[in-house]
């Protein structure tokens, strides 16, 4: 079935696979808004089917080129200029703008791209993908290899990022798997030479579209096999020296997301673990500890002799639970507490105690703990499937808090001091120097804390499990982090923040252990979380005279927020903390009324962050490798071009090559057009003011010989008749080939 339009005939068919490969087209845009900041995906939509349907209505290119580019200009100006597209007072602005990313792009400072620059570049980038749809869906017949990239670039999306391609994956097999049938059918249809009729095409459709759709419905509903091996990417991606010993729960030396005891060589790669170790009963959410270190070695954590001498001292063993002599917070006025329960329900075998801060007891039936004081970490001699642990919520003094006194407490405290403001001698001086211009207007320890906890939010850092550094032996892990790579995970930002807090006299500690976890349920004033691997996790905690130790989060996409009493007398000074405190106990009311609502809300803060850390860590692999980048590309380039340049050397063997086998009487016409072709590659080409006889005579002149003419005369008798004898090729194939080679001269 055709329509007539100006006299052109278009087939309904070409327009089925103009839409087939419009949806497949499609299939790249979708993650974008969920992965990057890219907003109104809807423009690029319209764009794309706009240039789908001027190639199919065949309007010539300089008009189709103009409508194009109105649709680009106006939906510019719309999105990111003020005032009408009629006025043209945006053409100044647009101009600069344009002058200017163009300059930043010579100067290889792609982050500083404006977004109206980026949105211009993929607008283009779609102008391109819709001409090569046309090329290959109606010019070439083939879609194979547009159809396995996009299958490719879901299933690393899927891979690699929050974006989910299960639903994507089937949309696109079934648009991919038509699309191919009927181009195959259009191809055996030209080939045999039958005529456009649709009831053909009715029928080699109609089995294989159900064919297909069945088939993907069957597979869907039917259930899966969970996976046997873990994700294999990140397994390739940490089979090299990461440094360090294996870890527990690991293969091959690479690290598995997990709580692990050898700390002293951080950094590298991990894979993901998802399977679940405990699950919790608590009146709110709160990070579990495990231990704590205090000796930084400039490549990880070790335990001082002060923390080995504290674990040696007799304790006794608590059998069924009892008292945890854990200190946590000072007596007196510098913080208010309240007791609470929390209920640990062990699903893998783990040994290590669990608890939040502030633990004051375990009841533990049928156990045995013994207790490491020096970096408060106990452990079960004995298997426990539950225990409860009772605690203080800490609501902390701002007064106390901001007041503190580092100086007297490291003049009182001499051995405290100097077992948490330990720091390596081989520590940059510019690690001390950046802690110090981080702080430099603060006016009291507190705010300095607060300020190097916020430093990570705001200045180019990316959370990433992948991609993650070792140091040298002559680096050092922080200064390789604050200064280098900028890209890590939990152990990075909070190693990095007790450093810079012992490097201006705050005692800090490094801690261990996993955060709340997955709400699953909430009954009345109990929640109930799911604690697996991946909520292993490293935080800060800081030591106030007068309060005790506080909590810190540095790492991006992770809260553990405190609440803090607004007791300040210095209003000018408190001003932003009392702000804080309101912010805090606002939520805390909202988190009480509405508990899985604020769950809810809290998830899709770390949603936006990962997406936001996604595209900042794209940026900041381009921006740190941008010379491999350009030099690649280079090199691609000037390869492209001596191929191009030279193709009359190795072109005629490729087409040698393919026709090598071929029989079929059919294949001449295509032949004999191919080596018109290569002759014109050769500067040999045919003017438009002679005949095929006359430039055939030219040709036999130049090389001596009497193969074209031979070949030219075969081919105008198939263009009068519309067909040769079956042997025909076989007969003139040694005529074609001579002349091939003959090309290449």
């Amino acid at each position: 079935m055709k329509l007539s339009i100006d006299g052109k005939k278009l087939l309904l068919t070409d327009l089925l696979l103009y839409i087939l490969g419009f949806f497949l087209i499609i299939e790249w845009l979708l993650p974008l808004k969920q992965l990057t900041d890219t907003q109104n995906i809807t423009v690029f939509i319209l764009f794309l089917g706009l240039s789908l349907l001027l190639a199919y209505f065949r309007v010539p290119g300089m008009i189709s080129g103009t409508l194009k580019s109105i649709f680009i200009l106006y939906s510019l100006v719309y999105l990111f200029f003020e005032g009408s597209f009629f006025t043209f007072s945006w053409i100044q602005p647009f101009i600069a703008s344009l002058i200017e990313n163009v300059a930043l792009v010579f100067d290889t400072n792609w982050p500083d791209l404006t977004s109206m620059f980026k949105s211009l570049l993929f607008f283009i980038l779609l102008w391109l993908m819709a001409y090569l749809i046309d090329y290959w869906l109606i010019k070439r017949r083939k879609i194979f290899t547009f159809f396995l990239l996009t299958i490719v670039y879901i299933t690393i999306l899927d891979t690699f990022t929050l974006y989910s391609a299960q639903n994507a994956i089937i949309r696109t097999v079934i648009i991919g798997f038509i699309t191919m049938g009927m181009l195959t059918f259009l191809r055996l249809k030209e080939k045999e030479g039958l005529a456009n009729n649709s009831t053909y095409l009715f029928k080699w459709m109609l089995p294989l579209v159900v064919f297909i759709i069945v088939s993907a419905g069957i597979g869907y509903i039917t259930p899966k096999a969970d996976p046997i091996w873990p994700d294999p990417v990140p397994f390739i991606q940490t089979m090299g020296d990461k440094g360090g010993e294996e870890e527990v729960g690991t293969q091959g030396g690479v690290h598995r997301v997990g709580y692990s005891v050898d700390d002293s060589r951080l950094g590298g790669e991990f894979i993901g673990d998802d399977t679940l170790v405990f699950e919790t009963e608590v009146e709110k959410g709160h990070y579990w500890k495990v231990e704590t270190k205090d000796t930084y070695t400039g490549k990880g954590w070790v335990q001082s002799e002060q923390s080995l001498a504290l674990n040696d001292e007799s304790f006794d063993m608590l059998e069924n639970g009892g008292e945890i002599p854990f200190r946590s917070y000072e007596e007196g006025n510098g913080v208010a507490k309240s007791s609470s329960d929390s209920k640990v329900m062990l699903r893998e075998p783990f040994t290590y105690l669990l608890y939040p801060l502030g633990v004051k007891t375990v009841n533990a039936a049928n156990s045995y703990l013994e207790l490491e004081i020096g970096n408060e970490r106990g452990i079960f001699n004995s298997d426990i499937q539950e225990y409860t642990v009772n605690y203080d919520i800490p609501s902390y003094s701002l007064e106390a808090l901001t007041t503190a006194d580092m100086e007297e407490f490291a003049t009182e405290n001499p051995e405290m001091a100097e077992r948490y403001l330990q720091l390596p001698d081989t520590l940059p001086q510019r690690v001390r120097d950046l802690a110090e211009a981080i702080t430099q207007n603060d006016e009291n320890v507190f705010a300095k804390a607060r300020s190097i906890e916020s430093y990570f939010s705001s200045n180019g850092f990316v959370y990433s499990q992948n991609n993650v550094a070792v140091p040298e032996e002559d680096q050092d892990y922080v200064d390789q982090f604050l200064f280098e790579t900028m890209i890590g995970y939990c152990d990075n930002f909070s190693t990095s923040m007790v450093t810079l807090l012992r490097s201006i006299d705050i005692p800090a500690r490094w801690v261990k252990g996993f955060t709340e976890g997955e709400l699953k349920e909430v009954d009345g004033d109990k929640r109930y979380y799911e604690v697996t691997n991946n909520n292993a996790h490293s935080w800060v905690e800081a030591y106030f005279p007068g309060v005790g130790w506080v909590a810190f989060e540095p790492t991006q996409g992770f809260s553990n927020a405190n609440t803090y009493l607004n007791d300040v007398q210095n209003e000018s000074n408190s001003s932003e903390n009392a702000e804080s405190e309101t912010e805090q106990e606002q939520q805390q009311a909202q988190e009480q009324e509405n508990p899985e609502q604020a769950e809810e809300e809290k998830q899709a803060v770390n949603e936006n962050s990962a997406i936001s850390t996604w595209w900042n860590q794209l940026i900041a692999s381009i921006k740190s490798h941008w010379q491999w980048i350009t030099g690649i590309a280079v090199g691609i380039m000037l390869l492209a071009s001596i191929i191009y340049k030279y193709r009359y050397k190795w072109l005629p063997y490729y087409y040698l090559w393919k026709y090598r086998k071929e029989s079929q009487a059919t294949n001449f016409p295509k032949a004999y057009l191919i080596l018109m072709h290569l002759l014109e590659i050769a500067g040999l080409g045919k003017k438009d003011d002679i005949t095929l006889r006359e430039y055939a005579k030219q040709i036999d002149y130049i090389y001596g010989s009497n193969e074209m003419a031979l070949l030219t005369a075969k081919y105008e008798e198939y263009l009068y008749r519309g067909k040769l004898k079956e042997d025909a090729w076989m007969e003139l194939k040694e005529l074609w080939e001579n002349l091939i080679k003959k090309t290449t001269a």
